[in-house]
């Protein structure tokens, strides 16, 4: 687990002179030759030096593959070829180890391996058969899975598998490729009393390093991202919705056709792909990034003495994150810039702060003002005020800093202007860029909700701390017309005394530990809004009548709702990664005692439940 405050002094930054550096691998190229309807690629495992934060020199020791004759390369050469394909891939083990090297077969057989002694080389000849985004990699050690986080390499690359008599460079150069990938010190360093020391990676660089995006006003992009980390990502994506068109596994790949459904956030596990559609309709800067708290935090950096509360108070994005994000821009094509339309609607947001006792970390929230008088500045609501919104009604909140940190608000899932959507030094157009909101100071945010339901809102500064300190809460947009079905907000949430070394989250339903009762009336239809905002933790949520779990009915995902093919009634059992809200339906028949069962993981599961007294 990361130590925050703790230097990053790597042992194995860049111990052998000799190394040659990795380059990082945009997926623009194709490795290999096809001709005549073979493909053929020479691949070789080698140890390289990585520099994940670039152009810092400060690098890591790891194996990497390289194709013959060219520059090792995180992640590994690109192998991509239409459906029918007959493959020649020449593979050689330069390192000092066996290796086992997964992935380069035919996928409609489901798995295969080698193991490659040292020196040894091998030649692997199939057809590619199964079209999917599939990977291909290897372990030097006994890790006891194929994504452990016993594994210190970085031997892994993409297979993609295009269609049929696909014209596989047009298609590469019409989509983009992401490979997420992580490294630790943990198998290095087993005794350090700091705990591992972790870097995350996309295509081979951590933010603020990573790849900057660019993209043209209304251009429709579709992206793969392959989680080839040791880890579970739920990845992020600011201002738009993005539609899950596939996934898949390293070695299996599924096309969701009427499944499809749109989100924000995706949970990724360990191995994990999807191939994802989106459209870029607003104007400005926005981001993709894992929701994981600890996996973009700013002490990610090789090097850094980063502490908790070390870049809270800077204006830019480059110094208040690190890991696994992505910037992207959305130019304009020459548009008129977007009319604001007049706010009827006034809302002031307060953040607070409450001193903890015994000189603990301070508690924070958000309170809305709701009356003539501005709430106390150490007043405290766990979770923050729930803002009721209307669909298509022009709405100002006025967020006012009354706590002592610097801080920004994002309205996860929300479609709006760029310039408010809370990241402080990255969102907006040009030089009109959203400010860190200051003690004492405040800032107004212009949005209307184009659709009803279920939302975010939470701090976008010093997120370790103060998203764990109370600073989120509910977003509900109302439709515009039809009668209100009975509901009931369930807000999921973490709570941690910083710094992490040795600590357990502790798991919040409602903000609290032992959450009050939730009342349900029988024979009624209820909406239950899930909200999972864990700083670190995923949530798997069970409705339960005893020992049994119940069933109930999906209807929105992330604020959109399910068209009316995808509302099926399922066992209400869900994992809900942090950034992931769920809109569900539930008709208790008679009177009785439910509950609903959370649990929080993060290394030792932690259950919490919360009683549904049906009346």
């Amino acid at each position: 687990m990361l130590l925050l405050g703790a230097p990053l002094l790597l042992s194995s930054t860049r111990p052998h002179l000799t190394l040659p550096d990795a380059t990082t691998n945009d997926h623009r190229v194709i490795a290999g030759a096809l001709r005549n309807g073979e493909y053929t690629l020479a691949l070789e495992l080698r140890r390289a030096a990585w520099h994940p934060n670039a152009p810092i020199a400060l690098a890591v020791d790891v194996p990497v593959f390289a194709e013959v004759g060219h520059a090792p390369s995180i992640p590994g050469p690109l192998i991509r070829v239409a459906a029918g394909t007959a493959m020649r891939i020449t593979v050689t083990n330069a390192l000092a180890t066996p290796a086992t090297v997964h992935g380069l077969h035919d996928h409609t057989a489901g798995r295969d391996s080698i193991v490659l002694s040292a020196g040894e080389t091998r030649t692997l000849r199939f057809v590619a058969r199964a079209p999917g985004t599939f990977a291909y990699f290897a372990r030097t050690n006994d890790a006891p899975t194929l994504f452990s986080r016993r594994d210190d390499s970085q031997l892994m690359g993409a297979f993609i598998v295009d269609a049929p008599r696909t014209d596989v460079r047009s298609a590469n150069a019409r989509e983009r490729l992401l490979i997420i990938t992580a490294w630790d010190d943990s198998v290095a360093n087993p005794a350090s009393p700091y705990g591992p020391r972790q870097v995350y990676a996309i295509n081979g660089r951590s933010w603020p390093s990573t790849e900057r995006l660019a993209y043209d006003h209304g251009d429709s992009i579709r992206w793969r991202v392959l989680n080839l980390s040791q880890h579970t990502h739920p990845m992020h994506l600011h201002g738009t919705y993005f539609r899950v068109l596939a996934r898949g596994t390293p070695f299996a790949d599924t096309t969701l056709g009427t499944r499809a459904k749109l989100v924000v956030t995706e949970w990724l596990p360990a191995g994990a792909t999807m191939t994802m559609a989106w459209k870029a309709d607003r104007v400005g800067n926005w981001l993709f990034h894992c929701h994981t708290i600890n996996h973009i935090d700013e002490a990610l950096r090789l090097g850094d003495a980063a502490t908790p509360r070390a870049h809270t108070d800077h204006s830019e994005v480059t110094d208040a994150m690190a890991g696994l994000v992505m910037g992207i821009s959305v130019r304009s094509r020459g548009a008129a810039a977007p009319r604001v339309a007049v706010s009827r609607r006034q809302l002031r947001l307060f953040v607070t702060e409450r001193a903890s006792p015994a000189n603990g970390h301070p508690s924070l929230s958000y309170v809305l003002q709701r009356g003539p008088h501005e709430p106390a500045s150490d007043s405290v609501e766990l979770p923050g005020s729930t803002l009721d919104l209307v669909q298509g009604e022009p709405t100002t909140i006025t967020v006012v800093n009354r706590s002592r940190q610097h801080t920004a608000v994002h309205w996860h899932g929300m479609e709006l202007e760029s310039v408010y959507d809370g990241v402080a030094g990255w969102s907006g157009v040009g030089r009109a860029l959203a400010p860190i909101i200051a003690p004492g100071d405040s800032f107004a945010v212009q949005m209307t909700p184009p659709r009803a339901g279920t939302f975010i809102y939470h701090t976008h500064a010093g997120e370790l701390a103060q998203l764990t300190g109370g600073l989120y809460g509910a977003m509900i947009v109302r439709p515009r017309t039809g009668a209100p079905t009975p509901e009931r907000v369930v807000v999921l949430a973490d709570s941690i005394t910083l710094p992490l070394a040795g600590r357990t989250p502790v798991s919040m339903i409602n903000g609290a530990s032992e959450p009050a009762p939730i009342d349900l009336a029988a024979g009624v239809t209820h909406r239950l809004r899930l909200i999972s905002i864990g700083a670190v933790s995923r949530k798997q949520v069970r409705l339960l009548d005893g020992d049994r779990v119940l069933r109930w009915t999906p209807v929105a995902k992330d604020g959109a709702e399910y068209p009316s093919a995808q509302r099926n009634e399922v066992s209400a059992d869900q994992i809900l990664a942090a950034g992931e809200t769920m809109d569900v339906l539930v008709t208790p028949p008679t009177p009785g005692r439910w509950a609903l069962e959370v649990t929080s993981v993060y290394g030792p599961p932690i259950i919490t439940r919360v009683l549904l007294r049906v009346q």
